[in-house]
């Protein structure tokens, strides 16, 4: 910390000559003109004038025709502050209490705030004249900061209470806590009667008594929060008469706030009996006091209450109100509820959708999204992807990411509108806002080529590396793609794994079945445990690769105990999914009894499935059969047929068979 012990100190008098120059200095700053004030606050201080030096320290705080300096603010903050001047050493202790400076200092700081509270009562038992700075047309030229404030009577006791409050260099102490903002209040100190009104470790009796005198301010929500504990007892004694009467007091006198918050009480029947029309008589009230914005919370909230007692045609209503008083995001909140329904209301997404573009046509960047969203789906209105298009780029144009990243969808994938460079450029805005699956399209689209954009296997690889960073779950599953097969990076099998590691552990159902793949089948030497665990959690999701290959390994008792009937129910989950493969192993499991009773009309109705897939074991079951009549009619042509399929695939046993 600087020494300051060389600072003048004790009795000052100050000239005519520097009062005149202050007097002028505050003249400039009212007119906002700094480096005039400056000039003529140069002579006011040569005479140590306590108000000058104090104003020469907001110039180096607030840079006002001074390079920002705050080591000098302070320096002059201190120099006012030691010749007794209040306001400064309020504006001291404020520098002193930046807990992000170098400068930070609790204990000085609650030292002069000391001396500013003891120098201010003392100027006012002693009758001695006021001087604080008091020109209302220069606060006009700041923003309402620290500064201005600190010449306000009352300041410094807030700032020692709250000291107390948070424990800033001394004890958290209730008790102080409330002495100190209790006299910055009755100062009229604004901060501090809100304070005093809405901190509940201060007890409800003293919240409500300094609650009223927000009043007098016109703040009614700390009185209405009053209310409300005492009405929901929250850590409040309950007291409802008390409640509803000041609520109502406060509803009949037209404030929309409480009229709102009354009106909920009447909706859910909480602490007062329930009464709908009641309701919505005070929210009409509240409506045309212009507490839209608060009807549609209030309309929201209902709508998504757990409380099945609710009506969701008051929640209808209540956003009705609030849409035809003006606030248009209730048409949004009015089209969400009908296409997800709520309670007895059904889903409706025709209704939904006129919503939708009703807010769209009246420049909601949400509504516009969502017309986009069900015109490109087909939701509630008939498939139309090129008017999709156009709510989109409106969305876009008002800071909707994600609509960039849809018109990037439908360049790139919608068959009739096809414009490969347009949908980069759409999903690259979309990505610089923060939509990360744009760097997983963009990384597919050049990982392939599309259009006239050549493959880029780098490129492709930096995006979704880019996406794995913001911890998207494809970013990790294509990253590890590019390492696992060494495109657009250097093949690392092992960081790969990792990689896949990511993205299983996100619930990634291909990545947990890559990793079944590559500790059954690509490590040396296998680990089928670990394999099986990962099939497993793959299988569960429906993987359908994944039940075929944890079929595979119940079969064998690879990696788990060998059972055919949970072999034979996973290749039933996998077949039902087109897995060709699958239905040649039901097939071989129905010929041979592995799991399930015999039945060879059963194995052939399964290997011809599987035949008809392209699978070549499933041709040279279905074959086999066919040329011996097992479990359908002899047909030794069409059998031989199916057979010379499987052998023209590759498959071993079927050019063994058609040798012999």
């Amino acid at each position: 910390m600087k020494n300051w012990s060389h600072l003048p100190s004790g009795e000052i008098e100050l000239t005519i000559e520097s009062e005149a120059y202050l007097e002028l200095a505050k003249d400039y700053f009212s007119k906002c003109q700094y480096e005039d004030a400056r000039q003529a606050l140069e002579v006011a201080v040569r005479s140590a004038n306590p108000q000058a030096e104090y104003l020469f320290g907001v110039l180096y705080e607030d840079a006002l025709g001074v390079d920002w300096n705050e080591d000098k603010a302070l320096l002059w903050y201190l120099r006012a502050a030691d010749h007794g001047y209040a306001p400064a050493q309020t504006a001291a202790a404020c520098l002193y209490l930046d807990e992000d400076d170098v400068m930070t200092d609790y204990a000085e700081a609650y030292r002069l705030l000391t001396l500013a509270v003891h120098k201010e009562n003392a100027d006012e038992n002693d009758g001695a004249p006021s001087l604080s700075v008091d020109f209302p047309d220069a606060a006009e030229c700041f923003d309402e900061d620290e500064r201005w404030i600190a010449v306000q009577e009352g300041y410094a006791e807030y700032r020692l209470g709250w000291m107390h409050v948070a424990g800033l260099g001394v004890d958290i102490d209730k008790e102080k806590a409330f002495s100190w903002m209790e006299k910055a209040a009755k100062k009229r100190f604004r901060a501090a009667v809100f304070e005093l009104a809405q901190r509940s470790e201060y007890g409800i009796e003293r919240n409500e008594v300094w609650a009223k005198k927000a009043v007098e301010y016109g703040e009614y929500d700390p009185l209405i929060r009053v209310a409300l504990r005492y009405l929901d007892n929250d850590d409040t004694p309950e007291d409802i008469e008390k409640g509803l009467s000041t609520l109502t007091e406060l509803a009949d006198k037209g404030i929309g706030s409480a009229q709102i918050a009354l009106a909920e009480c009447l909706i859910k029947g909480k602490s007062t009996s329930k009464d709908a029309d009641k309701a919505l008589q005070y929210l009409s009230l509240a409506a045309k006091m212009g507490d839209a914005k608060l009807i549609t919370g209030l309309g929201i909230a209902l709508y998504k209450s757990e409380e099945t007692e609710i009506d969701p045609d008051v929640a209808v209503k209540c956003l009705e109100l609030a849409a035809a008083a003006g606030d248009n995001e209730a048409l949004v909140e009015l089209g969400n509820l009908y296409f997800d329904g709520a309670g007895e209301i059904l889903p409706d997404q025709e209704k939904a959708f006129r919503y939708f573009i009703q807010a769209a046509e009246k420049d909601v960047p949400s509504g516009c999204e969502l017309a986009g969203y069900c015109l490109y789906e087909g939701k509630g209105v008939l498939q139309n992807r090129q008017e999709a298009l156009g709510w989109y780029e409106k969305a876009a144009e008002q800071g909707f990411y994600n609509s960039y990243y849809m018109i990037g969808m439908i360049y790139g994938y919608d068959e009739t509108l096809f414009n490969y460079e347009k949908a980069v450029r759409c999903f690259e805005k979309s990505a610089k806002l923060g939509q990360t699956d744009a760097l997983i399209r963009l990384g597919t689209m050049h990982l392939h080529g599309v259009g006239a954009i050549p493959s880029d296997r780098r490129k492709a690889f930096h995006y979704f590396i880019e996406a794995a960073q913001a911890d998207n779950n494809l970013g990790w599953e294509w990253a590890a793609y590019c390492y696992y097969w060494g495109y657009g990076t250097q093949q690392n099998k092992q960081k790969a794994l990792q990689f896949y590691h990511k993205a299983a552990q996100k619930g990634s159902g291909h990545s947990q079945y890559m990793l079944g793949y590559i500790y059954g089948y690509d490590t040396t030497p296998p680990d089928f445990k670990k394999a099986a665990r990962w099939f497993k959690k793959a299988a569960r999701q429906g993987h359908s690769d994944a039940q075929l290959k944890l079929g595979f390994y119940y079969y064998h008792g690879r990696g788990v105990k060998q059972n055919y009937k949970t072999a034979f129910k996973l290749f039933t989950q996998a077949a039902a999914q087109g897995q060709a493969t699958a239905m040649y192993n039901i097939g071989d499991a129905y010929e041979n009894g592995y799991g399930v009773e015999k039945d060879e009309k059963q194995a052939f109705a399964w290997y011809r499935k599987s035949a008809e897939l392209g699978d070549k074991w499933g041709m040279f079951g279905a074959g086999r059969l066919l040329f011996y009549g097992i479990g359908t009619p002899l047909n030794q042509e069409e059998g031989q047929c199916w057979i010379n399929k499987a052998a023209k695939a590759g498959l071993p046993e079927a050019i063994k068979w058609r040798t012999h």
